[in-house]
């Protein structure tokens, strides 16, 4: 085996570059994906005219007779500028849901962190896509509340206005109690139902943030129990909800017990990434809005979802390192 495979090395150091280009893309095309091919609208401009027009990569081509784009099934979708096959994708997908850090899906999947970086956040900018597009609303009884995590820069210099020193995994905040270390998540529970994560700043949220964050996401006739923060008033001005404080009850029906449970979640998942760069917090928030409340069923549904979702912009590395970050002064 060893003297074949020594054989073979010795043949393509003869090649040019341009011919070690051309041989690859003819063993792209021999690979089998194991994918699904079924034709689908046309990214570019949604005609159902698409014809099968050949392989490219050893993924099926279209063309459309309208527009005459010609487009594959990975087009606009997270697995689009992807050399990875389809089965790598589903499993990353099924780790992120799952919660599994980077470092298990590498040995897992046999990929090198930056390309598991660069695949987790694809699947996260998609999940935000699709919030977006399927938006939904807190009704019946939800609880709402506020959690906080500490500040993270993880993967980049400190900022010239941070004077203390790196922090080790697992390190403390250098002041005891609340101070501006700490990032604010404003949190929504239903209960038995959907959650709303957002970050929003470094201290309590004000009415103004607390509209940011719920404004369109309550239903009429909705009961908020809250801890009496002052800034959660404001919501029976944006919906037809009634609020009421539960400070001093918070026993029998009045509790915050739905709320608390998503928190500690999420501070469960914050342990286990060993923090999460403050620049991407939001991003993490839509993955623990779904992650929290999915089944089984409901993740084999989201992974569905996800590999065929097509986004309103190229999921291109470019995308994931500046689109729609996080920005806390």
């Amino acid at each position: 085996m060893s003297s074949n495979f020594n054989k073979v090395l010795n043949i393509l150091k003869k090649f040019t570059k341009n011919e070690l280009v051309s041989l690859f893309n003819i063993a792209l095309d021999s690979v089998n994906y194991n994918e699904p091919v079924e034709k689908s609208d046309c990214p570019y401009c949604s005609s159902n005219r698409v014809i099968l027009y050949g392989k490219k990569r050893g993924k099926q081509r279209f063309l459309c007779n309208d527009c005459k784009h010609t487009f594959t099934t990975t087009t606009h979708t997270i697995r689009s500028m992807s050399h990875q096959p389809y089965d790598v994708w589903e499993g990353m997908i099924e780790d992120t849901l799952n919660g599994n850090s980077l470092s298990y899906s590498e040995d897992r999947l046999g990929i090198s962190h930056q390309v598991a970086f660069n695949m987790r956040h694809k699947i996260l900018l998609s999940l935000q896509d699709i919030e977006r597009e399927n938006p939904f609303k807190l009704q019946d009884v939800t609880e709402l509340d506020e959690t906080f995590v500490l500040e993270c820069y993880k993967g980049q210099r400190l900022p010239s206005h941070i004077t203390r020193k790196p922090r080790k995994h697992g390190a403390k905040a250098l002041k005891r109690g609340s101070s501006n270390e700490f990032i604010c998540i404003c949190s929504g529970a239903q209960r038995k139902s959907n959650v709303i994560l957002k970050a929003v700043n470094r201290a309590k949220p004000s009415s103004v943030e607390v509209t940011q964050v719920f404004k369109g996401h309550i239903a009429d006739g909705t009961l908020l129990l809250t801890d009496g923060l002052r800034s959660y008033n404001v919501l029976e001005s944006v919906a037809d909800c009634s609020i009421k404080n539960i400070t001093g009850e918070k026993t029998g029906f009045y509790n915050l017990n739905t709320v608390n449970s998503l928190h500690s979640f999420v501070k469960d998942q914050y342990k286990l990434y060993r923090g999460v760069a403050t620049k991407y917090i939001n991003r993490y928030c839509t993955l623990f809005e779904y992650a929290f409340r999915s089944g089984a069923s409901d993740i084999n549904n989201l992974k569905v979802a996800l590999l065929n979702q097509r986004g309103h912009m190229p999921y291109s590395i470019s995308n994931v390192k500046s689109h729609e970050l996080t920005a806390i002064a």
